[in-house]
């Protein structure tokens, strides 16, 4: 990413289990997530948010290889920016909004569900945990506030009507 948010100046890369890395496309201005679901062998859903562009895209992702199918827009955000995201066990995508104070939760087929009010301004990820996976972690920035709120840069939490998923481990085969 270019940190002058030079338009689509950004690539996107992945390493693959050999440890590898292959750039997988281009043209993304300021990418955030990205998050996964998980199919199981019917493969898996990669979200990826280009911020700049107050977009999130949808990819298939193949199980066997890793490849991106063709992307499709899941979401556009009009007020404020998607930003980092995780998906839960219904494989709902939860994003944080920075410059809006939400986190908002969109279903498997994009429609918004639930919104979570902040009070703060710039929401900058969201991580599922607790002992159940019902809890979300939202933290929060005060970079760029000319005058910062109290809670600018906190760490906030919330319960969840739905567990979120537990980050996949990266497998290496590598010697």
């Amino acid at each position: 990413m270019a940190y002058d948010g030079t338009p689509d100046a950004c690539s996107l890369y992945r390493t693959g289990p050999d440890g590898s890395v292959a750039r997988v496309f281009d043209g993304i201005t300021i990418p955030n997530g990205p998050a996964f679901d998980r199919n199981g062998t019917t493969g898996t859903t990669m979200y990826l948010a280009d911020s700049a562009r107050g977009l999130v895209r949808r990819y298939s992702v193949d199980p066997r290889d890793g490849d991106l199918g063709e992307g499709e827009e899941f979401a556009r955000v009009t007020e404020g920016s998607p930003d980092g995201m995780t998906v839960d066990a219904e494989g709902a995508l939860w994003t944080a909004v920075w410059g809006a104070g939400e986190v908002r939760r969109y279903l498997p087929d994009g429609t918004p569900a639930t919104v979570l009010r902040l009070p703060v301004t710039q929401p900058a990820g969201v991580c599922p945990g607790g002992d159940d996976g019902h809890t979300l972690y939202v933290t929060t920035a005060r970079v760029g506030l000319t005058v910062p709120g109290p809670l600018d840069g906190a760490v906030f939490r919330a319960r969840v009507e739905v567990p979120g998923l537990p980050t996949a481990a990266y497998r290496s085969t590598a010697t």
